[in-house]
């Protein structure tokens, strides 16, 4: 039982997961989701794939049928784990009437006598429905910028509208490419230049300063003219001119390629965008999602710090030749908290607080079957119905205990845990009786990232970043600490 608890946390998605032996074609299931021990099916037997082609017409929905049995026919799976080590598919199955989506994970695991796979079939179905639910929204903005053409000009720094057929440039903006004249030279009038291939030489030799043979064999008419008769309607190239200032600025150029209906002519709506500021902001968000990543693993490697694990789990082997029942107690409590953990670290997505707190109080647990009585914790919880970012309150939790409460060594101490709502924000609250310490000597800490305070500031930039929550911290030396997370109702952002 205590195994099955652990394993849940690892294998949480996962339907079932079988060890079949390729000598044999024997199998056996390691571990069956509580939903797929309701189906009639064998959690063992002599012969796998026999039993995939005859259980895959009831689970499979029939479009998918066919396709799932020549994958997992014998011959098809092994050539594919012996090339790759690792074999995975997605399909559609059937549940209760409802279509949902699953995956098969397979891997090939050599074993000193005879090698065995691992097979698993995970429920992808609420990623599968976000992919789709992401594709739907980018066609619904394609599907926009196409209706609305103003919008796409507010953008753009200079345009031109030219018929490749005839080689003749029909119409363009002003004359030069941006407003503000920040380019290097006016193009000059369309009265000068009358066609396309004299206009995409005279902005080769006198614009452009990066990407030059790109621009030259990208911007070409005859290149555009393939483009369209391939079925391409849209292209686009990067190239980079210099300034009046002397500095170089990236742009796009992207042309729409489209037929006249009135005389069968290829034209070719030509838009020009400056770069700078969206590499700029492009770079701003790459850098805040590295920061949110590492914070995330800085959290998980806090929480799963090899001696934590080793005394925890130490503390309940110990506990198991004493009093079983609790030990198993302790192992569901170290399970919540693993799989807290593992969910923090793969994604930063809002979660019900019932389930932080569910880890908070997990957490607690095994800290008391070290502390005993010294350690009293005090829930007052008025409201939860909001969502907070996995392990957030419960490293707060952690502070107050290690740091606040164990300093008062044997005389121990209270560590109160609140909520509430007000009108415009939710409050979460982690109060402690413990030694305290000084504010201003501690936030001098935070700023140089030293010590034990990166946990409160990776739980703080989190917070701020996703939710823009706001954290407060107030300590007095020798009675203790308050930490106040306020989390705003417009939600995260």
């Amino acid at each position: 039982m205590e195994y099955e608890m652990i394993a849940k946390a690892f294998f949480e998605g996962y339907e079932i997961l079988y060890d079949i032996n390729l000598i044999t074609s024997s199998y056996v299931s390691l571990y069956e989701s509580e939903e797929f021990k309701k189906l009639s099916h064998n959690s063992s037997g002599d012969d796998f794939f026999i039993m995939m082609r005859d259980i895959v017409p009831k689970l499979v929905h029939p479009d998918d049928v066919e396709y799932v049995v020549a994958r997992l026919e014998r011959e098809h799976l092994v050539k594919e784990l012996e090339r790759e080590q690792h074999y995975s598919f997605p399909y559609k199955a059937i549940r209760g009437g409802r279509e949902r989506h699953h995956q098969i994970n397979a891997v090939l695991q050599s074993m000193p006598d005879e090698p065995h796979i691992i097979l698993g079939v995970k429920n992808v179905d609420h990623i599968m429905r976000r992919e789709k639910e992401h594709r739907e929204e980018i066609l619904s903005y394609i599907q926009k910028e196409h209706n609305h053409m103003k919008a796409i000009l507010a953008s753009a720094e200079a345009y031109m509208e030219v018929n490749l057929t005839k080689d003749l440039v029909l119409e363009k903006s002003d004359d030069n490419f941006e407003a503000n004249g920040r380019f290097i030279r006016n193009i000059p009038p369309r009265g000068e230049i009358p066609s396309y291939t004299g206009l995409h030489l005279w902005v080769l030799e006198n614009l452009v300063v990066e990407n030059h043979s790109k621009y030259e064999i990208m911007a070409n008419r005859e290149y555009l003219l393939r483009c369209f008769n391939d079925g391409i309607l849209r292209t686009s190239v990067l190239f980079s001119v210099n300034t009046s200032e002397g500095v170089i600025h990236p742009c796009r150029e992207v042309f729409y390629l489209y037929k006249n209906q009135n005389s069968d002519d290829v034209h070719a709506f030509c838009v020009i965008y400056d770069l700078t500021e969206i590499q700029k902001k492009e770079k701003e968000v790459e850098q805040l999602e590295h920061e949110l990543q590492m914070s995330r693993i800085h959290n998980f490697a806090s929480q799963m710090q090899p001696h934590f694990l080793y005394n925890a789990l130490g503390s309940i082997q110990e506990v198991i030749l004493i009093d079983p029942e609790y030990a198993s107690s302790l192992l569901g409590d170290f399970t919540v908290h693993l799989r807290s953990c593992i969910r923090s670290m793969n994604s930063d997505e809002p979660m019900p607080f019932e389930y932080e707190l569910e880890n908070i109080k997990a957490y607690v647990n095994i800290e008391k079957m070290r502390f005993g009585d010294k350690l009293r914790v005090h829930y007052e919880i008025e409201s939860q119905d909001f969502d907070i970012l996995p392990l957030t309150i419960q490293p707060l939790v952690e502070n107050a205990i290690r740091h606040g409460i164990y300093g008062r060594g044997v005389k121990g101490g209270e560590v109160f845990v609140r909520s509430w709502e007000q009108d415009d924000k939710w409050i979460v609250q982690i109060e402690d009786t413990g030694i305290g310490f000084d504010v201003n000597t501690f936030y001098s800490r935070l700023n140089k990232g030293n010590g034990d305070s990166t946990g409160i500031k990776n739980v703080q930039f989190r917070l701020e970043v996703v939710m823009n929550a706001g954290l407060h911290l107030s300590s007095e030396v020798g009675k203790g600490t308050i930490v106040t997370v306020d989390i705003p109702k417009r939600g995260k952002q």
